[in-house]
C-alpha cells in the first residue's frame, strides 16, 4: 500500500475515533469511516500524493469537530465519506495543492460555522459539493474561488449568528468559476496508476507507448 494511502486512512480513523470519544451515541459514524477507508483502499496501488491526503484529513478533521459538537449531527460522516470516494476518484492531479487545501479550507469553513452558530449542519452538504466539483474541474481559479466565497460566507454565517443559506450562494458562486471545466478531461490524463512513490510516469506515458 502507498504511503499517502495509509496517511488517508489514518486521517480518517484518527479523526473519527476522536469524535466517537466524545460523543459515544455517534459510534456509528465509525461505519461510514470505513466505508472512506474501502474508498482509499481500492487505489491502494495508487499514489494519491499529499494534496488528496490534506483534503482528504481537512474533510474528517472538520467532521469530527461538527460530530463532536452535537451527536446529532453524525450524518455529516455520511457526507465526509462520499467526499473521501469524490476526492480519491477524481480527476484531480497528484500536485494540485490549490485544490487540495481548499476542499479542506471548505469544510472547515463550514465546521467553524456550524460550531459557532451551533447548528446548520446541513451546510455540510453544500460543502461536498463544492470540494466535489473542485476536485473534479481543470480550472485553478475555482479553487481560489470557492475559498473566498466560503471565507465569506462563514465570516457571515458567524457574524449574524444564522444565515446558514448564505452556504448555498457560496456553493453557487464557486460553481459559476468552476465553469464548464467539470464536464471536460483534462488535457493530460495522470498515467500514475502503476506509478512508483516518486511519481515515475506521472502526468504523461512513457516514450514509444500511448497507453497506460
Amino acid at each position: 500500500m502507498k504511503a499517502t494511502s495509509i496517511l488517508a486512512v489514518a486521517a480518517i480513523w484518527g479523526a473519527s475515533i476522536g469524535a466517537v470519544a466524545v460523543q459515544r451515541e455517534a459510534w456509528w459514524a465509525l461505519i461510514f469511516a470505513a466505508l472512506a477507508s474501502a474508498a482509499v483502499g481500492l487505489n491502494f496501488r495508487r499514489s494519491l500524493g499529499l494534496p488528496r491526503v490534506v483534503a482528504i484529513a481537512g474533510v474528517w478533521a472538520s467532521a469530527a469537530v461538527v460530530v463532536a459538537g452535537d451527536a446529532g449531527a453524525a450524518w455529516v460522516t455520511v457526507f465526509a465519506s462520499l467526499a473521501t470516494a469524490a476526492t480519491v476518484h477524481s480527476l484531480m492531479r497528484r500536485d494540485d495543492w490549490l485544490a487540495g487545501i481548499a476542499i479542506a479550507f471548505v469544510w472547515a469553513a463550514a465546521a467553524l460555522a456550524v460550531t459557532v452558530t451551533e447548528g446548520g449542519a446541513w451546510i455540510c452538504v453544500f460543502a461536498f459539493l463544492t470540494g466535489a466539483a473542485g476536485a473534479n474541474a481543470a480550472s485553478r481559479a475555482g479553487s481560489a474561488a470557492a475559498v473566498l466565497w466560503w471565507a465569506l460566507a462563514a465570516f457571515l454565517m458567524i457574524l449574524l449568528d444564522g444565515a446558514h443559506w448564505l452556504a448555498v450562494i457560496a456553493f453557487v458562486l464557486g460553481l459559476l468559476r468552476f465553469g464548464t471545466a467539470l464536464a471536460r478531461l483534462p488535457r493530460r490524463v495522470e498515467w500514475d496508476f502503476r506509478a512508483d512513490e516518486d511519481g515515475a510516469f506521472a502526468g504523461k506515458p512513457p516514450r514509444g507507448d500511448a497507453r497506460p
